[in-house]
């Protein structure tokens, strides 16, 4: 038995062409963009504020300080310029308070959305990713 269409023929594309106008238009300037260019806006809106940053800085940690320093200290947050490092004991954070000039120095090229304006270094647990 074959089915019956008992909307009509066009009722899918009214239906198509409805749920469309819904949705603003892209502008034809803006058009396609990366999906990494849209992630720091919607990290920011789901409270994850710093969340792509700091991704970016612990992908550079171990060049930024050097394995032996990046074996016992991380970055823990990233929150309005503001670099929250851990380690696993005083001596390592008291090394990278002094050398915290220079850390911000090593820290501007890693990526061109990364704005670290201070870092503060405090022992703590092990890494928590």
């Amino acid at each position: 038995m074959p089915e019956r269409n008992v909307g009509g023929p066009g009722v899918r594309g009214r239906q198509a062409a409805r749920g469309s106008q819904d949705r603003p238009p892209i502008a034809p300037a803006e058009g396609p963009r990366p999906v990494a260019a849209s992630l720091p806006e919607v990290a920011r809106r789901i409270g994850g504020e710093g969340a792509v940053e700091l991704a970016a800085v612990r992908a550079a940690w171990p060049a930024v300080v050097g394995e032996a320093a990046a074996a016992h200290a991380w970055p823990k947050s990233l929150v309005t310029g503001v670099l929250t490092v851990a380690t696993d004991h005083h001596a390592w954070a008291t090394e990278l308070r002094l050398l915290s000039a220079e850390l911000l120095e090593r820290l501007r090229p890693v990526s061109p959305s990364v704005h670290v304006f201070a870092v503060v270094v405090s022992p703590g647990e092990g890494p928590d990713w």
